[in-house]
């Protein structure tokens, strides 16, 4: 199991690894995600070969191999199944435009609950190859596993799902839908930019197909870069629609060797490698992950989980409207104020949104609204007194509100 450990490392040492905790209550790595004093410090060296013209280009190929193995490790998967991207979008986009798609065809999702990068792909590939989206509603802000089940068929080619949504962030139960595209023949497709780094994730026992993710933020580290997950079954079937040096196999040859003829895809999902790498991202991406399995991914989820809990239980006790009502199976490492009809457009945003994000923010608590929601959203180096401060501040903000 992948990074198993009982317990946190001591949080007084862990926080000083992350100065800005120091500074404010960060509750925001659904935004962006804090980076740690060793992810800064581990990419120094390859701009220092940068700045005096020292070439590593090729120390640093055989380091992105070892990222990627990385990340395999991280969400349960073989190195053969990992791409590295630029982000999650590329990687949605990437698995979109492989397909072998027929007028007819189907994609099913829910476009409430999912970020823009995950529904204009499947906007574009409709457009382009004349497909039908299958559009199904939210189960009261939660992914609508039975309607997305029921809305299978045998011209479903793609399912797209979010294994934890960017707000409300109710954790997705993704086996019943895997289960079902398994027996359609579907490809089970999440963005788990919400998730991975946070909340423990094994791609088979969830059954995905594929798992777009970027680095920025669960996974704590740099802009513009990510990686895709893509089952090895379903990898060496596609055909990526862009090609470049790093998606073919050409032996032993150099990686400056001119090609003359049709070359040999690679294995697996690393034929989906556009171009050249970002190293300072991949540098970054593996010593974050680097922390985050010493630690151990299911003790991350707990930890986090567990706060989520009492700041849910908390605004509840406040009668502040909590996103799904008592924490339970769906709670993860985000807790939304607000009214769930604010998804679709249907009612505006309440007031008190903005009001009391103002507040905490004045406060130095780092809170975002998205779609008329407040968004607290937890990690790792998050405490249980941050929890009781935001709570504290929220009562005080509530005695003296015009609410």
């Amino acid at each position: 199991m992948t990074g198993t450990k009982s317990s946190l490392l001591p949080l007084n040492i862990l926080r000083e690894e992350f100065p800005a905790t120091q500074k404010c209550v960060y509750m925001d790595v659904a935004n962006q995600g804090l980076i740690s004093l060793t992810t800064r410090t581990s990419f120094e060296q390859h701009l220092d070969n940068r700045l005096y013209g020292e070439n590593d280009e090729l120390p640093q190929l055989k380091d992105v191999e070892q990222t990627r193995a990385r990340f395999a490790k991280f969400v349960g998967a073989d190195k053969d199944e990992v791409a590295i991207t630029k982000n999650a979008s590329e990687g949605i986009n990437i698995i979109a435009n492989a397909m072998d798609w027929r007028p007819g065809d189907r994609v099913v999702l829910c476009p409430q609950l999912e970020h823009a990068n995950n529904i204009l792909p499947w906007l574009q590939i409709k457009a382009l190859h004349d497909i039908e989206l299958k559009v199904v509603e939210p189960d009261n802000g939660a992914i609508p596993v039975d309607a997305i089940i029921g809305a299978i068929d045998s011209k479903t080619r793609v399912v797209a799902v979010s294994t934890a949504t960017m707000v409300p962030g109710f954790r997705a139960v993704t086996q019943p839908i895997a289960e079902a595209c398994k027996r359609s023949g579907a490809f089970l497709l999440a963005d788990g930019t919400q998730s991975v780094g946070i909340l423990h994730t094994d791609v088979a026992h969830m059954g995905l197909d594929g798992l777009a993710v970027s680095t920025v933020k669960g996974l704590m580290g740099l802009y513009g870069s990510g990686f895709l997950y893509c089952r090895r079954e379903w990898a060496d079937r596609l055909n990526p629609a862009y090609l470049a040096r790093f998606s073919v196999d050409l032996g032993n040859a150099p990686e400056s060797a001119p090609i003359l003829n049709a070359a040999k895809l690679r294995a697996g999902a690393p034929r989906f490698d556009v171009g050249h790498y970002n190293f300072p991202g991949m540098i970054a991406a593996y010593a974050s992950m680097g922390q985050m399995l010493e630690i151990g991914t299911e003790a991350i989820d707990n930890h986090v989980t567990s706060l989520a809990t009492r700041l849910a239980s908390g605004l509840l006790e406040l009668g502040l409207p909590v996103c799904g009502g008592a924490p339970g199976k769906h709670t993860g490492s985000i807790v939304a104020l607000g009214d769930v009809a604010t998804l679709s457009g249907a009612r505006e945003a309440a007031p008190f949104v903005q009001e009391l994000q103002r507040y905490l923010t004045e406060n130095r608590v780092l809170v975002s609204t998205r779609r008329g929601m407040l968004r607290f959203s937890l990690h790792l180096y998050n405490t249980e007194d941050e929890v009781n401060q935001v709570i504290d501040l929220t009562r005080k903000w509530l005695k003296y509100s015009p609410r």
